[in-house]
């Protein structure tokens, strides 16, 4: 059998990461929340938090996660859920008081992007995520060579950072809809929100 090439391992790592980008979750959420309250250069820098996140979460997943204890992902579901509803909560107190920044400052943005690390670090999905799928193939090519294992993560990283990037854009050119549709549509990502961190918080006690 012919070992994949550095370009097998590219393009596996493209489609990994359009399907991580578009899967629903509380970081896409808050993703497009953010960017339906505040525009794109509020939504624009959330997209690169996985940058920030991913390397303690590949190491976690790669190396530790299977000697942990049980408990550990329940910890992790927990603490994402109560973070998922504060964020529902905050982001439900601006949408009463009908405030919308369509220019936010870079003190906000620089905010924006803090919850938007901690959305992705605080639910176990990127835990998992590394942990059964993507892992097990960047090991694999880590294996055959630093550049297969490098050609994976361009590939995964690239690909989720535009496609994220995309989610972006279209959810700025829907506040072109008008303030109530906006509105709707907020009301919409908060009610989401509140789900996922439910959701999170029944994971962490029954799990």
């Amino acid at each position: 059998m012919v070992d994949p090439t550095p370009l097998t391992y590219l393009l596996q790592g493209a489609a990994l990461g359009f399907a991580a980008a578009i899967s629903p979750g509380p970081f896409q959420t808050y993703l497009i929340t953010e960017t339906l309250s505040s525009g794109w250069r509020r939504g624009m820098p959330i997209t690169f938090a996985p940058l920030i996140t991913d390397l303690p979460i590949i190491l976690l997943s790669l190396f530790i996660l299977n000697q942990l204890p049980e408990y550990f992902l329940r910890i992790i579901s927990l603490a994402g859920g109560a973070f998922v509803l504060y964020l529902a909560w905050r982001i439900w107190g601006s949408w009463r008081q009908g405030t919308e920044q369509i220019e936010p400052d870079m003190t906000n943005s620089r905010s924006s992007f803090g919850r938007g690390v901690l959305a992705n670090l605080l639910t176990p999905g990127p835990y998992l995520f590394w942990a059964l799928v993507s892992g097990p193939i960047l090991l694999s090519a880590l294996q055959q060579s630093i550049a297969a294992g490098a050609a994976f993560l361009i590939g995964f990283y690239g690909v989720m950072i535009l496609s994220l990037l995309g989610i972006v854009l279209i959810f700025h050119q829907a506040r072109r809809l008008g303030a109530r549709v906006v509105h709707i549509l907020l009301l919409v990502s908060i009610i989401v929100l509140v789900i996922f961190g439910f959701v999170l918080l029944k994971q962490g006690i029954w799990g």
